[in-house]
């Protein structure tokens, strides 16, 4: 399967990400010399190869290629987005049927009691507003199984040890339940039973059952365990992931698939990737493909840690306003924040993600004002309809730039899509303005103001929240509206440095270029580690953990050798997740080698979770003396794949050139009308300053520069805000 790699690296040098936003889809064309240049397409959920195929075009044009030679020329094709988690959102997802342990047959209605997930602050202080998500699953579709194994003990091998078979799965009810499920129709037959993350065994028995009784019927459905998705404790979140893939995760498969037949219609040669929520790039084979739930927006945060590196800088926040929403994320000592518990839709899922926080401040977000005058932004969007100055029927904060003069209508992607000044002021007279009794322009800025505050309170609630100080880090800002809306977002906050790319607003599909071809592997573990064990035990634990160790391995390779890659070029880095004997949560602790064979390599363990203990908590709270408990062994699997540079350039004295210089408009800034030079992004250099007030444009952003402040541009073209 050579010819077919992933990562192939025989010449093949472009590198091309993609990230499918609501509103835009982004393309980063990458040369070897580590230069970019940007494409763009309007997104459309009902034909994303027609997006692809645009996107990428534009990029190509610009090099004057076109798409066909660009992806003979490509080692890495990565395609980021929402597709999965729109799925979710709007229920059009696959009719589930679940078998679970008997006596678990509500655990879909019950949902852990988290009923309060994804609701505002004041909803999820009163009980009597908790609403159940809509359900992923008919409860009438879950049917209970005769079956135990043990699960071991918190406190001590006190008990049967973990995995033992206390009650064999009753085969007569897996029969009745397939042939159930298939007579109403189900899609797709979930199983979750009881401890199958220490022991997958009767998960596997259920499966081989139902398979069975599939062919008989002549019926062809996937048949997914929870143990194959998601094998770590919390039986909760596990059917979250396990309902995710079932639900959403194939039917994405198959429109990811029609865009890689897109890529190899144009004579690419690899195969597509796309990233997984906490970091690195899978195929579209992918088992757990529901852990590409929010592919599009960790692109960023990758380019971020990359930038970070490059720059030296090691703490950034990042801000990511598109057209639905401003996300914001940390990146501290250059470590991206992971969560083991992501919280996404109203469903909390046993998924490792990259921590977010958003809000719903888009540049397409809706503007209106309701019968008791209350001004709203969002949540609903345009999306790819922009505004009522393009096809949409509700005003939108694009709308509200255009009428103010931030954002030229004649250069709306490079003067491809032109925009409706008069339309947009019609609508916000008519939406805004005459309901609060203000001028159109006064209104404006009131949204405007609003909006910005919104993105700062998020902006230093995120740092604050972690218990950091704004002056340690670095913003980062980009997407499509980030760079038109800085100069309001980060009024008044204190940071280190504030910076942007020529290229912010496919920002996030340049991190995609940079993420790793990487696979996490995680099995549950339930070992003990008390104080005063002899070495012969401390011996045995350690081949405890090497064992499951190599069976991760085992696993790594085979997957992606199916996936192309060659397994004698994978590379592993290995961790566990550890607690105290006696404590509730576990920790995450990476080790720097998976050697584990005897008391020495048992300690080296040891010490390290100790290390991270102490990043966390105090050392005060450190508790030795109660032994520790291992509740999971994980490893990450890392093949070769092209990566960006990030290209130095020679430079040149601050006076930006005349051809630098476009001309100027009015753009009504801080309550008045006010000159703003206006510069080609493309034709500043580094060591160029811009000095406000100014507007950078660019075919696929405006940078916004008040006055009395200046825009500078370093060696690598990077931004500086002061």
């Amino acid at each position: 399967m050579s010819d077919k790699s992933a990562t192939a690296t025989d010449g093949r040098q472009f590198i091309l990400a993609f990230d499918a936003g609501g509103t835009m889809t982004d393309a980063i064309l990458v040369k070897p010399d580590g230069s970019f240049t940007v494409g763009k397409s309007i997104s459309r959920r009902e034909d994303e190869p027609r997006s692809y195929r645009e996107s990428v075009t534009d990029a190509a044009s610009n090099l004057g290629l076109t798409a066909e030679e660009v992806h003979a020329r490509c080692g890495a094709d990565i395609y980021c987005g929402t597709g999965m988690l729109n799925t979710v959102l709007t229920g059009n997802g696959r009719k589930v049927g679940l078998m679970v342990t008997r006596g678990f047959e509500d655990i879909t209605v019950m949902e852990g009691g988290l009923s309060y997930l994804g609701q505002s602050q004041n909803e999820t202080l009163h009980q009597q507003l908790h609403r159940h998500t809509r359900p992923l699953v008919d409860p009438k579709n879950v049917f209970g199984i005769s079956e135990r194994l043990g699960g071991g003990c918190y406190q001590g091998n006190i008990h049967l040890p973990p995995g033992a078979a206390l009650i064999p799965v009753n085969e007569k009810q897996v029969v009745k339940a397939v042939n159930a499920m298939v007579d109403r129709g189900c899609e797709v037959i979930g199983i979750l039973f009881l401890f199958s993350f220490v022991d997958a065994r009767h998960e596997h028995q259920a499966k081989a059952i139902a398979e069975r009784v599939l062919r008989e019927r002549g019926v062809s459905l996937p048949v997914v365990c929870s143990a194959d998705v998601a094998p770590v404790s919390k039986e909760n979140n596990r059917l979250k992931s396990l309902l995710f893939q079932c639900f959403a995760a194939e039917l994405v498969r198959d429109s990811l698939m029609s865009v890689e037949t897109q890529a190899k219609a144009y004579g690419y040669q690899g195969r597509l990737l796309t990233l997984l929520s906490y970091g690195g790039a899978v195929n579209m084979e992918y088992e757990r493909l529901y852990e590409t739930m929010i592919s599009g927006p960790i692109g960023g945060l990758i380019g971020a840690q990359f930038i970070g590196e490059k720059l030296g800088i090691p703490n950034i926040v990042t801000a990511d306003m598109g057209g639905t929403s401003f996300d914001v994320g940390l990146i501290v000592e250059n470590r991206l924040a992971i969560t083991k518990s992501a919280d996404i839709a109203g469903h909390r899922l046993a998924l490792q993600m990259v921590e977010l926080d958003s809000v719903g401040s888009g540049a397409g977000s809706v503007v209106w004002v309701d019968e008791y005058k209350r001004l709203h932004v969002g949540p609903d969007s345009a999306g790819a309809k922009v505004g009522v100055c393009l096809n949409f029927d509700r005003l939108t904060v694009t709308d509200i730039n255009v009428v103010m003069g931030y954002v030229d209508p004649d250069y709306f992607l490079g003067g491809q899509v032109k925009l409706d000044r008069d339309k947009a002021m019609a609508a916000l007279e008519e939406a805004v303005a005459k309901p609060l009794g203000l001028n159109v322009y006064e209104a404006g800025a009131g949204v405007l103001d609003i909006v910005n505050t919104q993105m700062n309170d998020l902006l230093r609630t995120m740092i604050a929240a972690k218990g950091y100080d704004t002056h340690d880090f670095t913003l980062l800002y980009y997407g499509g509206a980030g760079p038109v809306h800085m100069y309001g977002y980060a009024e008044g906050i204190e940071f280190a440095d504030v910076i942007t790319l020529p290229w912010a607003a496919g920002f996030s599909a340049f991190g995609a270029a940079c993420a790793e071809y990487m696979h996490r592997y995680s099995r549950g573990l339930r070992t003990l580690i008390p104080n005063g064990l002899g070495e012969a035990e401390q011996t045995s634990i350690a081949q405890q953990i090497r064992s499951a160790w190599e069976g991760l391995e085992a696993d790594a390779r085979m997957e992606m050798q199916h996936e192309g890659v060659d397994p004698d070029k994978v590379t592993f880095r290995y961790g566990v997740a550890a607690r105290y004997i006696g404590q509730l949560e576990s920790f995450d602790t990476s080790l720097d080698s998976g050697e584990m064979n005897g008391p020495a390599d048992l300690q080296r363990l040891i010490d390290a979770f100790e290390a991270m203990y102490t990043k966390v908590y105090p050392d005060g709270a450190r508790f030795p003396d109660a032994g520790y408990s291992l509740t999971a062994v994980h490893l990450e699997a890392i093949a070769p794949k092209p990566q960006p540079v990030l290209a130095e350039h020679p430079l040149s004295p601050p006076e930006p050139d005349a051809t630098a210089f476009v001309g100027s408009r009015e753009v009504y800034h801080a309550g008045q009308w006010t000159t703003f030079n206006v510069y080609e992004m493309a034709n500043l250099k580094a060591g160029n300053v811009v000095q406000g007030p100014a507007i950078i444009r660019d075919p696929m952003t405006t940078v916004v520069v008040p006055p009395g402040r200046t825009m500078s541009f370093d060696k690598y073209r990077v931004l500086h805000y002061k």
